[in-house]
């Protein structure tokens, strides 16, 4: 039993143990302390990219960055008290157990809900490159999405103080759950609409082609749809891990509902909990992997760090970016693979 055993606020609490529930303490208590560092330090070096090469400063990249924030705050804060919450645990500390476990929760429950709510900007944002067309870069600026940004964070911050005001979880799960789950829906709503209208557009331009492969605008336009689909497929798969990282804790609260917070519950919520928070640790690897651009800065980063030797980086990723444009006469798109093909989109029409 844990010295001065007692309630923890809102929290339910289980101070019995078993062997697989120590062993699961173990376990997630080690793969936190390391991955916590592996999120800091991936999302730190994406936002130092974004924020150091002026040719990402696109709204995308931005949204990209807050969402990048958000998983920072996780390595830095959630992990870490995780990490101690569990050392109390297991020294059978009740302050260090208690004090850490109301930190981690709020923490993480204040970037989830941020995640959440930027993931649903971006699918917006994607729909609207499509909707706007050329009033896409007058209407979506980037001060105006960091301006939404820090009304999400400060929502979800005074939301998550509420939980200490009301003190009362199933009022605080009856606002937070919806919202979350509205959110989540719209966003894969938004983007099953954008891919239907890029898939649609896709084929008559490449219909055009075959009918007269000549013709230079519409190879133009197609290249552009392109790179819009993939910087659209990029972030699909970012909210499609998130779901999937969120899917097991979903089931142990319903589960802690139904059977109460037992022993078995809460070894799955251990285990449920790390793969959350793994996720932040996940995005920077999907930003690298589908983003040319922030890839290539990044290359440029480590190779100058470790061997010093030039490659491709943060003042090559501006040439590359205004490079890999293809002009037509005094008509240009965008060509960053996270940018929307903003003149080259005009054509498209939602319905």
């Amino acid at each position: 039993m844990m010295a001065d055993e007692g309630g923890c606020l809102f929290l339910d609490v289980n101070y019995n143990s078993t062997e697989y529930l120590f062993i699961g303490h173990i376990v997630t208590l080690v793969l936190n302390s390391v991955s916590s560092l592996t999120a800091v330090a991936g999302n730190g070096v994406v936002i130092l990219v974004v924020w150091k090469t002026p040719a990402l400063h696109t709204p995308s990249n931005v949204f990209l960055c807050c969402l990048a924030i958000s998983d920072l705050t996780v390595g830095l804060i959630a992990q870490p008290c995780f990490v101690i919450h569990k050392i109390g645990e297991l020294l059978e500390s009740y302050s260090m157990y208690c004090t850490t476990r109301i930190l981690a929760e709020s923490v993480g429950y204040i970037t989830a809900g941020t995640s959440v709510l930027t993931m649903t900007g971006i699918a917006i944002e994607r729909y609207l490159a499509l909707y706007l067309h050329l009033r896409y870069k007058q209407i979506i600026t980037t001060k105006r999405i960091l301006v939404a940004a820090f009304c999400l964070w400060v929502f979800f911050i005074l939301q998550a103080a509420s939980r200490f005001w009301i003190a009362n979880d199933n009022i605080f799960n009856n606002i937070a759950i919806p919202v979350i789950g509205c959110s989540l829906v719209f966003t894969f709503l938004a983007y099953m609409k954008v891919l239907k209208y890029v898939r649609r557009h896709e084929n008559q331009i490449h219909d055009q082609n075959v009918s007269n492969p000549n013709q230079y605008p519409a190879s133009n336009r197609l290249l552009g749809m392109r790179r819009y689909k993939k910087s659209t497929l990029t972030m699909a798969y970012i909210v499609g891990i998130f779901v999937l990282c969120y899917i097991p804790i979903l089931c142990v609260k319903i589960a802690h509902k139904i059977e109460g917070y037992t022993a078995s519950v809460k070894t799955a919520y251990v285990y449920a909990s790390t793969i959350v928070f793994l996720n932040s640790s996940f995005n920077p690897v999907v930003y690298c992997w589908r983003i040319t651009d922030i890839r290539r800065a990044v290359i440029g980063i480590f190779s100058r760090c470790l061997r010093g030797k030039e490659l491709p980086g943060i003042e090559t990723v501006e040439a590359s970016v205004r490079l890999s444009g293809i002009f037509r006469g005094n008509r240009a798109f965008s060509v960053s693979n996270f940018n929307t093909p903003r003149a080259s989109l005009s054509v498209i029409q939602p319905g």
